[in-house]
C-alpha cells in the first residue's frame, strides 16, 4: 500500500512539475494536476494540503541545491580553472540536471515565496561583480546591475529553449565568453 501511495506522490510531483514549467504556478489548477495525474482532486488533497504545498514539494530542494551550489560557485579560488570555465561548468550543470526546476523558480513562480528569487540572483551578482570589476572603467553602480540582470536573464532564455547538451554548451560558452570578455572577442 505505501508503495502505491509513495508512487502517486511522485506522479504528482512529475506532473505538477510539467505543469508549473508549461503555464507557471498561477496558471496552474490543482484539478489540472489531478486530472493529468489521472486523481479527483479530492484524492489530490489527500497527498499534498493544496497548491502552494504541491509546487514547494517540486522546487525546495532544487533551490537549497541552487543556493548552495551558488554561494561555492562565488567563492571560486581556483587558480588551475579560468573564471570562464568554471562559470559554463556551473550553469551547465544546473541546466542539464534540473532545467525545468530552474525555469519554474526563475522565471514562473510568481505567487510563490520565491516570486523573488530571480531579483535575488540578480542583485547578489551585481553585488559579487561590484568586487570583482574595475571601479576605473565601471562607475556606475546602475551599469552592473545591467550587466547583472542582462547576465542573469540570458542564461533563463538559454533554460528555456533548451534543445540538448552540445546546443546548451554552445550557447552558454557563447553567452559567458561575451559577458567576460565583450563583444571584441566574438567578432
Amino acid at each position: 500500500m505505501q508503495i502505491l501511495k509513495d508512487e502517486i506522490r511522485n506522479k504528482i510531483l512529475d506532473v505538477a512539475e510539467n505543469l508549473f514549467y508549461q503555464n507557471g504556478f498561477r496558471d496552474t489548477t490543482t484539478r489540472s494536476i489531478a486530472n493529468e495525474v489521472g486523481i479527483s482532486v479530492s484524492n489530490l488533497y489527500l497527498y499534498y494540503e493544496n497548491k502552494e504545498a504541491i509546487f514547494y514539494g517540486v522546487t525546495d530542494r532544487f533551490y537549497e541545491y541552487f543556493v548552495s551550489g551558488f554561494e561555492a560557485f562565488l567563492d571560486h579560488h581556483d587558480k588551475n580553472i579560468t573564471m570562464d570555465v568554471c562559470i559554463s561548468h556551473y550553469i551547465r550543470k544546473i541546466i542539464s540536471t534540473d532545467q525545468k526546476k530552474f525555469v519554474i523558480i526563475t522565471d514562473k513562480s510568481q505567487g510563490t515565496k520565491y516570486e523573488g528569487f530571480k531579483q535575488q540572483i540578480i542583485s547578489i551578482l551585481s553585488n559579487h561583480m561590484k568586487t570583482q570589476l574595475n571601479n576605473n572603467l565601471v562607475q556606475d553602480e546602475l551599469v552592473i546591475y545591467i550587466l547583472a540582470k542582462n547576465f542573469f536573464e540570458g542564461i533563463i532564455e538559454i533554460a528555456k529553449n533548451y534543445k540538448n547538451e552540445h546546443w546548451l554548451e554552445s550557447n552558454i560558452n557563447t553567452l559567458v565568453k561575451y559577458h567576460m570578455k565583450g563583444m571584441g572577442e566574438l567578432m
